[in-house]
């Protein structure tokens, strides 16, 4: 499986890929650390969360999805939704991201939610 993050996602996304912080695509079930409440709708949820890189997540996310911005942590489970080649791009009427496979989109709506430590300070 591979991401590719276009170029105006990146721009969106350059603040977290920095060394000091690791980034989770969390399907948002409510299964993990991070997770308060699942979606109970039938559609999939995903979002991108910015957590510092000495966060240890082996236990819920110790899945990697190869992307143009490096690997991304998942559950391992939630690789039976993604398709074998997918994207994140922003939609440029309302400047939010969006998650699409080869066929359809997956998530119109992803939100950047940053967890790292100097956020909770």
């Amino acid at each position: 499986m591979f991401l590719t993050v276009t170029d105006a996602a990146k721009q969106k996304l350059a603040k977290y890929l920095t060394a000091d912080k690791q980034i989770i695509l969390d399907l948002d079930d409510g299964v993990g650390k991070f997770s308060k409440v699942g979606s109970c709708a039938l559609n999939l949820s995903y979002r991108l969360l910015v957590i510092d890189a000495d966060e240890d997540i082996s236990e819920d996310y110790s899945g990697e999805l190869d992307s143009t911005v490096g690997k991304l942590h998942i559950k391992p489970y939630s690789t039976q939704y993604l398709d074998t080649d997918m994207r994140l791009d922003v939609n440029p009427r309302l400047n939010t991201l969006g998650l699409f496979s080869e066929s359809e989109q997956m998530d119109s709506n992803v939100n950047i939610v940053d967890i790292t430590k100097e956020m909770n300070i």
